[in-house]
């Protein structure tokens, strides 16, 4: 080396644009760390707006990028720094929600959850970040539950409320897309395609993910590529005549592509994969409610009018033939083959009587046939669908959160304005304050119902009758069923059973049933299973206790191991064999 050549001793002897490089590979936290370090590092990291869009592609949720670069002024550092603080505040918050809504029996409120909804209001883009946030925090959950790792605020326990929370903000915001939708076709507006309805109804029994309607709009536009295809190759044929293509001829090429090419299968289970219209497509497998939608859309973009027509329990497509208008067809969807259709001989429908799409019936449809399939299930995702009848108007009950929700929102004639769209990655001050005024539609009407546990949570000691823990997975002999252990009793003085039955006298648990009933059930009917395994559909249902599974019991929370300080050495016990009925 030649000796006059300048040895390079410390980081400070780099040039800023090597640093610069190093930085790009660095995390945003120790790229800020770095920066105050010295002003010239200032310099280098806070002034290289370059930089910091790098990291904002990598930090920010991907579907807002294209609003950011549309609508803010280049300072993607300042992007970045607000959305990092948006999150650690909701973070907090969400870490505050159990040790101060756990006493409580009810479920959490909007009211409860106006902090979120103040922190989501801020700005335009604040909204979809607190949503975006919050589905982060279930995610990560999911991973680290499936592990075993328990890991604040990736627990079940912050699971439980991080959902509540996403439901209040989704169903808010979608409360207003559905009111201002119906308002619009009420003042001779377009009608609510039954694409949007699909999708609307999807993305409201499911707020974890984010389904854009921009999205089946791509994919269906891609479907209709395909037919416009197969049309331009049949008018090539030398034995097709030029003249102008019909509606037969259209749907017939729409047939030949979702059927022939794409050889969709229609399934009877109505589940969040075959009503999701990108997922039907992909996987090729739908429920009759998708590949309706699916086919309404492709042939009326084609320009074929196809009417949809939805009953309590049955579904249709209809079409009138435009060179016969007396001739009427429905539209098979399992073969997309056109059938002559039938009077039934039951009806009493006239020639003069006229059945036209109406996308409240389409709804109710849709999450008719999802209840139906899933059945005895009441995770989460049945909630939020049972939460879409009292939007609807279905409950009048003071527990219902969306009490006069949607009649307050249909009474606000400006929600329809053509000149304010609605956009959740973009959400303009006009909704935010809708949406704020919500939070307290109900105010007083719920909170009156909802009373603090307090009173009934003193600290239980295990005694040595009680040979079973909060926690533990056991399985009930007689009925035969496996459940999990929510609560003990040392006795049953408080039930009505007659005073000489045996029974009495010995612990009773309150149980999570495998089929999702919760059960009183007597100590002698439990007995514990030496290698149970995690009971995932029920964890909805007992989230609010528990942090995660350990792989033998579900380990309590804080605030549970309050009122039980003696379950882990009694579920140590069971766990090493140790434990033996005296």
């Amino acid at each position: 080396m030649d000796k006059d050549s300048k040895k390079i001793w410390s980081i400070t002897d780099l040039p800023d644009e090597l640093i610069a490089m190093v930085l790009h590979k660095s995390k945003y936290n120790d790229i800020i760390a770095f920066g105050i370090t010295c002003k010239r590092f200032s310099d280098v990291v806070f002034n290289n707006q370059h930089l910091w869009k790098t990291k904002c592609l990598e930090v920010l949720p991907h579907p807002i990028i294209k609003t950011i670069i549309k609508y803010s002024n280049g300072n993607w550092f300042n992007q970045l720094k607000e959305f990092i603080d948006l999150k650690n505040n909701i973070i907090t918050e969400l870490l505050a929600l159990s040790p101060k809504f756990y006493w409580r029996m009810n479920q959490l409120t909007i009211e409860d959850s106006l902090k979120f909804f103040t922190i989501a209001t801020k700005d335009e883009l604040s909204y979809y970040y607190t949503v975006h946030v919050l589905q982060k925090v279930i995610e990560n959950a999911i991973k680290n539950l499936n592990q075993n790792i328990c890991e604040k605020p990736h627990t079940l326990t912050e699971q439980h409320y991080a959902k509540v929370v996403l439901r209040y903000l989704m169903h808010t915001y979608l409360g207003i897309k559905w009111a201002r939708l119906q308002t619009a076709q009420t003042f001779n507006g377009p009608p609510i395609y039954p694409e949007l309805v699909l999708n609307f109804c999807v993305q409201w029994i499911d707020p974890a993910h984010y389904y854009s309607d921009e999205r089946i709009a791509d994919v269906l536009n891609e479907v209709v590529e395909n037919v416009k295809d197969v049309i331009h190759h049949c008018k090539k044929s030398p034995q097709v005549e030029k003249k102008k293509i019909t509606g037969r001829e259209i749907l017939s090429a729409v047939s030949q592509v979702l059927y022939g090419q794409k050889h969709i299968a229609i399934t009877s289970a109505a589940n969040l994969d075959t009503l999701n219209i990108v997922k039907v497509l992909s996987k090729k497998c739908g429920h009759a409610v998708a590949l309706a939608a699916i086919y309404h859309a492709v042939a009326r973009k084609c320009g074929v009018n196809v009417n949809l027509i939805a009953f309590p329990n049955h579904l249709f497509l209809e079409w009138v033939d435009d060179l016969s208008p007396n001739k009427l067809y429905t539209i098979s969807l399992d073969t997309g083959e056109l059938k002559p259709k039938r009077q039934c001989p039951f009806s009493q429908v006239n020639e003069h009587t006229s059945y036209s799409y109406c996308s409240r019936s389409f709804l109710k449809y849709i999450y008719s046939n999802y209840l139906v399939t899933m059945g005895a299930i009441r995770n989460w995702n049945v909630q939020n669908c049972l939460h879409l009848l009292n939007f609807l108007g279905a409950s009048d009950s003071y527990q219902n959160p969306y009490k006069n929700l949607f009649a307050y929102l249909i009474e606000t004639p400006e929600i329809s304005a053509p000149d304010r769209p609605l956009n959740i990655l973009y959400l303009e001050p006009f909704y935010r304050e809708i949406i704020l005024s919500l939070t307290s539609l109900n105010a007083g009407c719920i909170s009156e119902s909802v009373n603090p546990r307090e009173g009934n949570l003193k600290s239980k000691k295990h005694n040595k009758n009680v040979l079973y823990a909060v926690g533990m997975i056991c399985y009930h002999k007689k009925y035969q069923y496996t459940c999990i252990i929510r609560d003990w009793d040392l006795n049953g003085d408080h039930l009505e059973i007659p005073v000489d039955n045996v029974s009495r006298y010995q612990p009773f648990y309150s149980v999570t049933a495998a089929d999702h009933s919760e059960r009183y059930v007597a100590q002698e009917n439990l007995i514990n299973l030496p290698h149970p395994s995690r009971l995932y559909h029920l964890e909805d249902q007992i989230s609010k206790d528990f942090c995660h599974f350990d792989g033998f019991a579900y380990v309590l929370n804080y605030e549970k191991r309050i009122q039980y300080p003696d379950e882990a050495l009694i579920i140590e016990m069971y766990r090493n064999n140790s434990f033996t009925r005296a």
